[in-house]
């Protein structure tokens, strides 16, 4: 299991931090604009909750890649809890599997939170956290390793998104 954390601030209280992470036009723009990802299908999505289908580019070293296939897929089921302005979500297979991926439920979970605090003067901190966990003997600390490496460049990408999102808010 292999567990990453990150904080940035951001120019926005945390209540524009939220109406634009759950804006539906924000989750397209990050997951298929600055992520690069093949496919984003917002599922669902309410003023506490979303549910996304993603199709990620890959870029893995060849024993991952064989494992998963080109196919891979992943829905992205999150809550926010506003009392705490904590958002906890997961990676769950999809119901409905790309004919060409290799399921593979349960090997490989990721999951997280993500933090928002007020730092005053209508500025937030957002942290996350994230675990990864790789049931695969022999590969599964590779997949870890990839699976943060990935996550900490996304957080970059994201990061940059999210400050010209927030200056809209102004």
């Amino acid at each position: 299991m292999r567990t990453a954390t990150e904080s940035f601030d951001l120019a926005c209280p945390p209540e524009g931090f939220w109406r634009v992470y759950l804006d539906p036009e924000y989750v397209r723009a990050l997951y298929l604009g600055a992520l690069g990802y093949r496919a984003c299908e917002v599922l669902e999505v309410t003023d506490t909750s979303r549910k996304l289908r993603v199709v990620p580019k890959m870029n893995l070293p060849g024993p991952i890649e064989a494992l998963l296939g080109d196919g891979f897929a992943y829905e992205d089921h999150g809550t926010l809890d506003r009392a705490k302005n904590e958002w906890t979500w997961r990676m769950v297979q999809p119901e409905q599997l790309d004919p060409r991926a290799k399921p593979r439920k349960d090997v490989v979970t990721t999951r997280g939170t993500i933090r928002v605090t007020a730092t005053g003067g209508g500025r937030c901190r957002r942290t996350d956290e994230l675990v990864i966990e790789a049931k695969l003997f022999g590969i599964g600390g590779m997949i870890e390793a990839v699976a943060e490496k990935e996550t900490r460049a996304a957080w970059a990408k994201e990061r940059a998104l999210l400050a010209t999102w927030v200056a809209k808010l102004r």
